[in-house]
């Protein structure tokens, strides 16, 4: 029997093949799609690495906060200080004083520090429970019993009294109402034998210090 001048015997070899030449590309092109795969998660991680440069500022010293309605430069025990509020979330610290350089998370308390020039601001639960404000920032920053940043290791003794901590390089002082506030100082290069005050934190109860 033949079929279009082929014996029959032949005819049955057709089918076989006509599969061998649809399967043959179809392998070649299944092998290329394992590098995609590899080049699609690749991507997916470049993209997570960039969201994560997009969080932060490369501004290290030199920030200026935007208007707010407090005083960002005074500094205020138990209320708040940089002109954010005690309980304020990331958003609203992030709103005056622009994208962190630099964050910090303490794994005992969970408290998340957001450094923002040389200032630190540190949250519990997305709540403002800590201030650290810096000379090097925030130059004129002040407390209202007359204490700022042009004040001596004695005068801060003396504004706030009993201490909880003293050593030579720094004094804490606790209020009534558990908050506290310490002051960090070094050795005043311009003039020997002396401390210069640079740093002036503040803390709720609820950061755990």
């Amino acid at each position: 029997m033949y079929f279009r001048g082929l014996p029959m015997k032949h005819f049955y070899y057709i089918p076989i093949v006509l599969i061998l030449l649809v399967m043959v590309p179809l392998f070649a092109f299944s092998g290329r799609n394992t590098p995609v795969s590899c080049n699609a998660e690749q991507k997916t991680a470049e993209s997570y690495y960039g969201q994560l440069k997009s969080l932060l500022s490369r501004k290290t010293l030199k920030v200026r906060p935007k208007a707010s309605k407090r005083d960002v430069n005074l500094i205020e025990g138990e209320k708040g200080a940089a002109g954010v509020l005690f309980g304020a979330s990331m958003d609203d610290v992030i709103a005056i004083w622009g994208k962190p350089c630099g964050i910090f998370i303490n794994g005992n308390i969970v408290i998340w520090d957001l450094s923002i020039g040389a200032c630190r601001f540190g949250f519990v639960d997305n709540r403002l429970v800590s201030i650290s404000i810096h000379s090097a920032t925030l130059k004129k920053a002040y407390l209202k019993s007359g204490i700022n940043f042009t004040s001596s290791y004695d005068e801060v003794k003396s504004a706030f009294g009993e201490q909880m901590e003293a050593t030579y390089s720094n004094r804490a002082f606790a209020t009534e109402n558990g908050y506290i506030i310490r002051f960090h100082f070094v050795p005043d290069a311009s003039s020997k034998g002396k401390r210069k005050l640079i740093c002036i934190a503040i803390y709720h109860p609820d950061s755990g210090k």
